[in-house]
């Protein structure tokens, strides 16, 4: 079984940006916490997730995305959720981790967080 994650990264001048498209669960999870942790490693601790496309998340995925969450703060940057909506946002705040992340309705409202 496989599921569709679709993660890009660009590297900006004040941050790095990372689009998820797709869903992110167990197995797509354990499939993107490399690349997280490659950017982490290399010192990209400032990161903007985008998941306007993110049709999914399960716990597997929160927990992931707390972890990245916590290195970068932990090596002074940040991990901000852009485009949070719908079914993600819903779960992010049935289990009360909405107030653990930084999140923005929009990106062009995280990114505008990260030039402040």
């Amino acid at each position: 079984m496989t599921t569709r994650l679709a993660v890009t990264v660009s590297h900006e001048a004040t941050h790095t940006l990372v689009t998820l498209t797709g869903e992110l669960d167990v197995i797509s999870g354990e499939r993107l916490r490399p690349a997280l942790d490659k950017l982490l490693d290399e010192g990209h601790t400032r990161l903007v997730l985008d998941t306007t496309g993110l049709g999914f998340c399960d716990s597997m995925g929160l927990r992931l995305l707390l972890e990245t969450h916590d290195r970068a703060v932990e090596a002074g940057g940040f991990l901000k959720l852009a485009g949070v909506g719908g079914a993600f946002r819903r779960i992010l705040t049935v289990t009360g981790l909405y107030a653990a992340f930084s999140i923005y309705e929009t990106l062009p409202d995280a990114l505008a967080a990260v030039a402040d």
